[in-house]
C-alpha cells in the first residue's frame, strides 16, 4: 500500500526544467509531496487561493519575472501566514537573506543545494523553525529560539538600534551615519555582537534579531 504524503509542497520557479527536477527530488521524500507547481510569483498565488488544501511549505524562487519572490513572499504570508516559505536562489549573498527574511521566509538555500539538505530545510520549516545553510550556526538558531537566553543577553539600546539596521539594505556605513556614530564605533558595535552571539555573518546577525522580535528598519 502506497503511504500517503504528509506535507503539501508548493513550488515557484520560472525555469520549467528546474521545476521538474525539484518535483522529482521532493516527491521522492518520504513525507513531501509538490501538489502545486508555478511558473511565476502571481500563478502560484491563484493556484493557492484555488487549492482546496493550502500547502504546508513553500518554495521560492528569489529572482522571477513579474512578481519577483521578495512580493510574492509578502503576499502569500498576508494571505496564508501560517505556510512557510524557503527561498531557492542562484544569488547567495547576505542582502537577498536578509531581503527575504523581511519578507517573511523561513529559510533561503542556494540553488546548488543537494537533496538532502533540501529535505533538512523543509522539514525544519515544517516544525517551526528557520533553515539558513551554513550562514548560520545551530547554536545561534538555539539562542534566537530560546526568549530568556535572549534577554539575559542584556543588550543596549544602541546594540538594539544597531541589530535592526543590520535587518536593512544599508551598508555598514550608511549605518554608521544613521546612527550618528564613527564606522569605527559600528566596527565595534559588530564585532562585539558577533562575539556575544558567537556569530560570524551579517546574515546571523540579522536571523537573530527577527528571531527575538527586533523590528526592522526599513
Amino acid at each position: 500500500m502506497k503511504k500517503e504524503k504528509k506535507y503539501s509542497v508548493a513550488l515557484a520557479d520560472d525555469h520549467s526544467i528546474l521545476r521538474t527536477g525539484l518535483i522529482f527530488i521532493i516527491n521522492s521524500f518520504p513525507d513531501f509531496h509538490v501538489d502545486i507547481e508555478a511558473g511565476s510569483g502571481d500563478e502560484l498565488l491563484d493556484k493557492i487561493a484555488e487549492a482546496k488544501r493550502k500547502p504546508d511549505v513553500c518554495i521560492m524562487d528569489v529572482n522571477m519575472p513579474g512578481m519577483n519572490g521578495y512580493d510574492t513572499t509578502k503576499e502569500l504570508k498576508k494571505m496564508w501566514p501560517n505556510i512557510g516559505v524557503l527561498a531557492l536562489s542562484m544569488h547567495h549573498n547576505e542582502f537577498s537573506v536578509i531581503k527575504m527574511l523581511r519578507s517573511g521566509a523561513s529559510g533561503y538555500l542556494p540553488k546548488e543545494t543537494g537533496p538532502v539538505e533540501l529535505e533538512e530545510a523543509l522539514t525544519s520549516i515544517i516544525n517551526g523553525a528557520i533553515y539558513y545553510s551554513d550562514l548560520v550556526s545551530e547554536k545561534t538558531v538555539a539562542q534566537a529560539s530560546d526568549a530568556s537566553l535572549a534577554k539575559s543577553q542584556k543588550f543596549t539600546k544602541a546594540e538594539l538600534e544597531f541589530l535592526a539596521y543590520c535587518c536593512s539594505d544599508y551598508t555598514y556605513k550608511e549605518i554608521a551615519e544613521k546612527m550618528g556614530l564613527s564606522f569605527r564605533t559600528i566596527d565595534w558595535y559588530r564585532d562585539r555582537l558577533f562575539e556575544k552571539l558567537k556569530i560570524k555573518t551579517r546574515t546571523g546577525l540579522a536571523v537573530f534579531a527577527f528571531q527575538i522580535g527586533v523590528e526592522p528598519i526599513a
